[in-house]
């Protein structure tokens, strides 16, 4: 090799390397400002905690909370957990919702505890329930009723993120979505849903419509139009859920259709079928068939074809986890990600979506019953959140299908239980 070309390429490295270190920053960062809001359900201590008996402790000792992360392409993360001002239930959907703008965030909880059996007492949560809610209390920054069923709104804006409005419902809130229209939101609760906006800093509602089909886990179409929900009675055992869609206005959430297994599709609902997703192109949905964990057993991952009128479940992803969570869809149409349900060594699953049918690529370890799952608007990360280990993983994508774990990973308060990522307000 001539001398002189020589010295040209070890010149060439070197300045690179060293160019490579300077630009390796020692924290997280993101391409763009955003912001991960994180709910996190204290009551999810009782899953660890013991008495000295060497008994489960059925009291809970750790307050709601929720978290707030700021993330950049030029600073740390910034942190901030507030505990005791907003209530939030694990028993539910993990996702919530924030404006367009990126000022608040809203996140409901529900009351309802169907078929835990436990004598759970709570030794943070005084007042309790809706009927022990005083109008007075409705002001208060240390107000979490656990066992309340209440959309909590708080301003991402001010350094202390206060809660600036509640909203108490005669229903069971599961969970809520931001409209595409970026002004309303859309609340699922056991009898009704709800079409909410904010006004003057005030959470207003503009219409309920009656469904009575049970607990919904719901997604919004792309076009704002339609909604798919995943419903039943959580009071029931041995009856499956089902999946249902409607047509959707800011005046009115109406049936269309019942969404069926096509005659000689290898699946089935069950009565735990619940958290599902709807892609970024409005063409496909996944369902989880199982959403609970350690059941000794794999449960599938369920395909709607929305293309087809009425949409039909005609694709199946067989035995991907012993209960599995919730989905992400990467912006290249092609990758997503399920989060997989066990408490100790847990994964989250890589599925090739433009495939047919859709199959899993690979497996990667994260922390135990998953939860929350997003990836940045730019596509080049991806967050899970653990409610066991209360915390959010970090991963970085590779091309169309990689994914690569960073060491690092972002601080949450006790319980993870729902994550939403938005844009981070800017006066």
């Amino acid at each position: 090799m001539n001398k002189c070309f020589r010295i040209s390429v070890s010149v060439l490295v070197a300045v690179w390397a060293t160019t490579s270190v300077a630009e390796e920053r020692p924290y997280i960062t993101t391409t763009t400002p955003i912001t991960l809001l994180s709910a996190n359900d204290g009551e999810t201590d009782i899953m660890w905690r013991q008495t000295p008996e060497g008994l489960i402790d059925y009291e809970v000792k750790t307050e709601d909370s929720f978290t707030v992360i700021r993330l950049g392409p030029d600073h740390p993360p910034i942190y901030k957990t507030v505990y005791g001002t907003v209530p939030c239930t694990i028993i539910g959907t993990p996702t919530m919702a924030m404006s367009a703008d990126g000022r608040y965030g809203l996140i409901t909880n529900h009351g309802t505890r169907s078929g835990t059996g436990k004598p759970i007492t709570y030794r943070h949560s005084k007042p309790l329930t809706n009927e022990d809610i005083a109008e007075t209390d409705l002001t208060k920054q240390k107000m979490a009723p656990q066992l309340s069923d209440m959309i909590s709104m708080i301003d991402l804006s001010t350094p202390d993120f206060k809660v600036v409005d509640r909203m108490l419902l005669d229903d069971h809130p599961v969970h809520l979505l931001a409209h595409p229209d970026k002004k309303h939101f859309v609340v699922g609760a056991f009898r009704h849903f709800y079409v909410v906006k904010i006004e003057n800093g005030k959470l207003v509602e503009v219409s309920r419509s009656v469904h009575g089909r049970g607990g919904p886990c719901f997604w919004i179409t792309p076009a704002g139009d339609r909604l798919l929900a995943t419903q039943g009675d959580w009071d029931v055992v041995d009856r499956p859920a089902a999946i249902h869609f409607y047509s959707l206005s800011p005046n009115a959430v109406t049936h269309l259709s019942e969404v069926m297994v096509l005659e000689g599709t290898d699946t089935q609902l069950t009565p735990e079928s619940y958290i599902l997703r709807v892609s970024l192109d409005g063409r496909m949905a996944l369902v989880c068939q199982r959403s609970t964990g350690d059941a000794g057993n794999l449960c599938d991952v369920l395909v709607v074809d929305l293309t087809e009128n009425p949409p039909v479940i005609n694709s199946v992803i067989k035995q991907v986890g012993d209960g599995v969570e919730s989905f992400a869809f990467h912006p290249n149409g092609k990758m997503a990600v399920v989060t997989c349900l066990s408490k100790f060594n847990n994964s989250i699953a890589v599925l090739d979506i433009q495939s047919s049918p859709p199959r899993v690529l690979y497996y990667l370890d994260t922390g135990g019953c998953a939860q929350g799952i997003e990836f940045t608007p730019e596509g080049d990360k991806l967050f899970v959140g653990s409610t066991v280990a209360n915390r959010i993983d970090v991963f970085d994508v590779v091309g169309d299908f990689a994914l690569r774990k960073d060491p690092r990973f972002l601080k949450t308060g006790h319980g993870h239980c729902s994550l939403t990522i938005g844009k981070t307000w800017q006066e």
